[in-house]
């Protein structure tokens, strides 16, 4: 069964495995999951992750805000606005399973399409099981700028591929802590990463390096475990460059910081799940 798409815990890992884009675009205005299981996490488990395969969606020990923040395409937790903290705490195994022809009709959409499709089957999924209502708004807050440093930026435009090539893989991929690659990944994807990251302090990044396209490139730093307002922070030891500094020395790219209008979601009304 081929993997859709992977999100895992580690702020280092973004792999997005890229399948044939064909067909259909506009997501379907009904598409909703055929069966999902919910079920709180045990106690002692380890590891999370929510992973979207062919036919179905597994999370693992998964607090509820994530899952919301996927559904509602956010960057950061400053963008959920009003969530009561057992959102925030309480995790869960989800296993969600898609109705037959719903998946063959998905795979035969576009990328972008598809993960339209998606979202919109979680928050389907979140009305009816947690009873989520929401709504859409948005919030000033501080935020970082990706913007190119001086002297340009230092990433490859990604080759086009041969007639009836198939990208095999499209993303951001860990290789252990501060060592990353990327193939054929937008400036969008790298915001979207480094959001989730303990360096940024909760900000979303924001793309502003007027860099459309698709790059490859490699980065190494040392991560951080929290990091300063200012973004110099504090590595875990002293044998590489912060984010910040491998950023501009790297890749030619920086992060400012700023005040800026961010999308958000404020939640109105939510419930622990509904039993099975």
């Amino acid at each position: 069964m081929r993997n859709l798409l992977s999100i895992i815990s580690v702020a280092t890992t973004f792999a997005i495995p890229a399948p044939v884009c064909i067909g259909q675009t506009s997501p379907a205005t009904n598409a909703k999951f055929e069966v999902v299981v919910i079920k709180p996490t045990p106690p002692g488990s380890t590891g999370n992750s929510l992973n979207f395969n062919q036919g179905k969606m597994v999370a693992h020990n998964i607090p509820l805000k994530d899952v919301i923040k996927f559904a509602y395409d956010l960057k950061s937790d400053s963008q959920l606005l009003n969530a009561p903290d057992w959102v925030k705490t309480d995790r869960y195994e989800i296993d969600a399973q898609e109705d037959e022809a719903e998946s063959a009709a998905l795979m035969k959409m576009a990328f972008e399409g598809r993960f339209a499709v998606l979202r919109q089957m979680m928050r389907q999924m979140l009305a009816e099981r947690f009873r989520l209502e929401a709504t859409s708004q948005s919030a000033e807050v501080p935020i970082y700028a990706l913007v190119v440093a001086k002297g340009g930026a230092k990433v490859t435009p990604t080759p086009p591929l041969a007639a009836g090539e198939e990208r095999k893989f499209r993303g951001w991929q860990g290789h252990g802590p501060g060592d990353v690659e990327a193939h054929a990944a937008t400036m969008e994807l790298v915001t979207s990463v480094i959001s989730r990251m303990p360096e940024a302090d909760g900000r979303v990044v924001v793309n502003k390096t007027d860099m459309p396209g698709e790059y490859d490139w490699k980065l190494h730093w040392t991560p951080q475990s929290n990091s300063a307002a200012d973004g110099t922070g504090t590595p875990a030891t002293e044998t590489g460059p912060t984010l910040f500094t491998a950023l501009q020395e790297q890749l030619g790219l920086k992060l400012e910081s700023q005040k800026g209008t961010v999308p958000a979601v404020a939640i109105n009304h939510i419930e622990r799940p509904t039993e099975n």
